[in-house]
């Protein structure tokens, strides 16, 4: 018995439990499945919270159960997510809840003397402290919403549980700063596959050009696609630096690059070529794959030269979308002018996040309609209240990847950076997905001082 429940510890805490997630998840998202194989993945995790004794197992699925959503019954602007409220669909989580929910009870409740300490001075404090801001957004408006609140709790919970979860309950050594990486290397290729499948599904082509529209993955459109992408590329270059067979890595963070160009988002495509740049930076100077890499590094150039010139008319269809586009600013700048005017006329509290700017689309939906800019939807929704408590948090962060730099804390500064460059551009930042790697991205950076310091 002893025997089985370590096989069965190892199996959960290891290497292959991961790959069986996004595979379940690729499968619930390209068969249309989907609501099926979510429960499957939550169902998953109810004898592994019986069982064992470190929650590493549930990272994976918490990153990539969203990813299951199929484009089944996809619309354009669909934010109401009415598919989710059949009473099928309901009755199906219900069933999951009643499972899940005692189990993961009873895990931290089996757990919690052996549980770790909370920094008092961890990153935990900003993001309470912005959490906490966004609950005000909005107040003594003229155009004052319920949903402000509602919205600031569900993005708080979204930021801070899964944070706390992994803060108390995770062993943190070198192990599991290299399994949270690996976590968010696989992600990146579950959006991958998800994306060429759709190449020979859904995506059209009209005239010879790549119809912008047509590239839904359900859960996200172009932009989300590509700036996912983008925020999860250097979690590859980190195992192709130093780590064994560091060249599959480093293989598969060139496939997140290609895909970047499949998303057709202009901002993605911006931000992950300075995200690219600087993770070859780093692999040329820095690693102990460093000779490796710079053979792979100029074969790249060589390749990529001589494809450009025997490929261009495919190269020249990819592209044609941000050629056309050019540096059209899609609306950006209305949208941002009307962030600022309401940031004028309300500036302690802001106009909240459902002001009279409202999509129609989005006008029964707790998702509300964002300026995307995060310093300007801050400074519009929540005033200087909260746009103070967002500059905090943002020195926070600095601070945390400035301060005793490693290997971890570079490649995923250059993640973070991208995802807040992006999000000058869009809106990824309040969604409730990224959230959860955002989150985990900051313990991780946390937790690898104690690891550096452990070898």
């Amino acid at each position: 018995m002893t025997d089985c429940k370590s096989l069965f510890r190892s199996f959960y805490g290891g290497v292959y439990y991961p790959i069986l997630v996004i595979c379940l998840a690729f499968l619930g998202h390209f068969t249309g499945f989907d609501f099926a194989f979510i429960a499957l993945i939550l169902l998953s995790l109810v004898p592994a919270f019986w069982l064992c004794e470190d929650a590493r197992f549930a990272v994976m699925p918490i990153l990539s159960v969203v990813f299951t959503v199929s484009v089944k019954d996809y619309k354009s602007y669909d934010t109401g997510y009415e598919r989710f409220l059949n009473p099928e669909v309901l009755i199906l989580f219900a069933m999951v809840a009643l499972l899940l929910i005692p189990s993961l009870v009873l895990f931290l409740v089996r757990r919690r003397k052996e549980c770790n300490r909370l920094s008092p001075t961890g990153i935990w404090r900003g993001c309470a402290l912005l959490g906490a801001s966004m609950l005000f957004s909005g107040a003594f408006s003229a155009n004052y919403d319920w949903k402000n609140p509602l919205f600031a709790v569900l993005f708080s919970v979204a930021l801070l549980a899964v944070y706390f979860l992994f803060a108390f309950y995770m062993r943190h050594d070198r192990s599991a700063v290299d399994y949270m990486m690996y976590c968010f290397l696989l992600a990146g290729i579950l959006i991958c596959a998800e994306l060429i499948a759709a190449y020979f599904t859904n995506v059209r082509f009209v005239d010879g050009e790549i119809d912008k529209g047509s590239v839904v993955l359900g859960w996200g459109i172009w932009t989300a696609i590509g700036g996912m992408l983008a925020f999860l590329m250097p979690a590859c270059f980190y195992f192709a630096a130093s780590h064994k067979r560091g060249w599959i890595a480093f293989g598969i963070g060139l496939l997140e690059f290609v895909c970047i160009f499949l998303s057709q988002s202009r901002g993605a495509l911006l931000i992950g070529a300075l995200d690219f740049g600087l993770c070859m930076l780093y692999l040329l100077f820095k690693g102990k794959n460093r000779k490796q890499n710079r053979i792979f590094i100029l074969s790249l150039a060589v390749v990529g030269a001589v494809g450009c010139i025997f490929l261009r008319d495919k190269i020249f269809t990819v592209l044609q979308n941000f050629q056309s586009m050019g540096l059209a600013d899609n609306g950006r700048f209305e949208i941002w002018n009307i962030g600022w005017r309401n940031f004028l006329k309300y500036p302690v509290f802001g106009s909240g996040f459902y002001d009279s700017f409202v999509d129609p689309a989005f006008e029964h939906s707790i998702d509300p309609y964002l300026y995307h800019n995060t310093v300007i939807q801050m400074l519009g929704a929540c005033g200087l209240v909260g746009f103070c408590a967002y500059f905090y948090h943002r020195l926070q962060t600095v601070r945390l990847v400035c301060k005793k730099p490693n290997p971890c804390k570079i490649f995923l500064g250059i993640a973070l950076l991208s995802f807040l460059l992006f999000n000058l551009l869009d809106v990824l930042f309040f969604k409730f997905y990224p959230s959860f790697f955002y989150a985990l991205m900051l313990l991780c950076m946390e937790k690898s001082e104690i690891s550096s310091e452990k070898t």
